[in-house]
């Protein structure tokens, strides 16, 4: 049976403070600037995986945290065991007097009550109607983040990540108590990474399977999300067409940068045979 990658093993993470570009470890509840995640045990280059997807989105304008792949000195860029991500928290801020401070922030299964073991909407999680229901609520800027969250979750369907769930959403609130969606963040291809669950955690249109969503599908998201049918298919057609211009640039700019990594060939099949899919379906009859 497949699995979900975010249940596929304790994955190895240290928060810390980077000063000057040093490391240093918290004490006594100082807070942190950085995270740093390492491989996902029996899943290898998901470091790899996550960078290239987090600069996909970025180069498409979605916010999302900033990340940088890392390997240990002196050993391969390929090595799929010594790569690791240092991810910048974007629920801390810096005072007046260069000092990190924390900023409150609230995944989406906390906000609508649900416990940490119920964020897949097949397990009884919340669903995407959920998640845009309660930023149209809460926002203190819907007309902003209501499209950016839609967004997601058409990256989602087109990317190759399938692990998009609620607690990968969350809340935060700014220095001036202002409450706005966060910046997105695990963003991983994983429909490019074998034996991983490719079924979507929450559903477009009540279908999980991205392999069988169809024109069809989108029309009952829009439906149920109460948004415009047009609207949608627009961001849908120009979110797929943006993507398949800037994928090759990002792994090119990716391997100029870190070195080649044949896995992340396959990140690229996925995203294009999605996008050229999708594409086709939504100017058909």
């Amino acid at each position: 049976m497949p699995i979900r990658l975010s249940l596929a093993g304790a994955e190895s993470k240290c928060p810390g403070l980077i000063r000057d570009g040093r490391f240093f470890l918290p004490e006594n509840g100082a807070p942190t600037s950085h995270i740093l995640k390492f491989q996902i045990s029996g899943f290898s280059r998901v470091p790899a995986f996550q960078t290239l997807l987090t600069k996909l989105a970025q180069s498409l304008g979605l916010p999302a945290t900033d990340i940088e792949l890392h390997t240990l000195d002196g050993l391969p860029a390929e090595n799929p065991d010594d790569s690791f991500v240092v991810i910048e928290r974007y629920d801390r801020y810096k005072d007046e007097a260069d000092q990190v401070q924390r900023l409150h922030q609230e995944d989406f299964c906390q906000a609508l009550g649900y416990g940490h073991g119920r964020k897949y909407q097949a397990e009884g999680g919340p669903g995407f109607p959920d998640c845009l229901r309660l930023i149209r609520d809460v926002s203190d800027e819907p007309a902003l983040d209501a499209p950016v969250l839609i967004e997601w979750q058409i990256f989602n369907f087109l990317a190759g990540n399938s692990d998009g769930h609620a607690k990968n959403l969350s809340l935060l609130y700014s220095a001036g108590n202002s409450l706005r969606l966060a910046p997105f963040y695990d963003l991983v291809c994983t429909r490019a990474i074998r034996h991983v669950d490719a079924h979507l955690a929450l559903s477009i249109g009540g279908q999980h399977n991205p392999g069988n969503i169809s024109k069809q599908h989108w029309s009952d998201f829009a439906r149920e999300n109460e948004i415009g049918q047009r609207y949608l298919f627009g961001l849908v057609k120009q979110q797929a067409e943006q993507m398949l211009d800037t994928i090759a640039k990002v792994l090119t700019d990716f391997t100029d940068e870190h070195g080649a990594y044949a896995a992340l060939q396959r990140v690229r099949t996925v995203v294009e045979s999605q996008c050229k899919r999708t594409l086709k379906d939504l100017v058909s009859a």
